[in-house]
């Protein structure tokens, strides 16, 4: 795949998530679980990319009591909001 193509997926998949993120509850898998810097890694389900081996996206957690409820593998629900740059978890509900 070409460089310019695969920047321009980048770009798309990146305004299509943005605009996703500010709308939706989104569905996927714990990938990651940092309390030390306040994020989480989800792998996002039907998101572009959203394959076995695309990278999880970092969401910063507003309510730290999270930590405690979540684990890599467990299935959940978000309901995320654009602060800035930060993508900001709201709401979690695990599946």
């Amino acid at each position: 795949m070409s460089s310019c193509r695969t920047v321009g997926l980048a770009i798309f998949a990146f305004s299509f998530a943005s605009s996703v993120y500010a709308q939706n509850i989104l569905k996927g898998e714990v990938a990651t679980v940092d309390e030390a810097s306040g994020k989480i890694g989800i792998k996002l389900n039907g998101t572009v990319g959203s394959g076995d081996t695309a990278a999880p996206t970092d969401f910063k957690v507003e309510d730290g009591l999270v930590f405690n409820a979540v684990k890599p593998g467990d299935k959940v629900s978000i309901v995320v909001e654009r602060t800035g740059e930060n993508l900001t978890i709201k709401k979690l509900t695990k599946e």
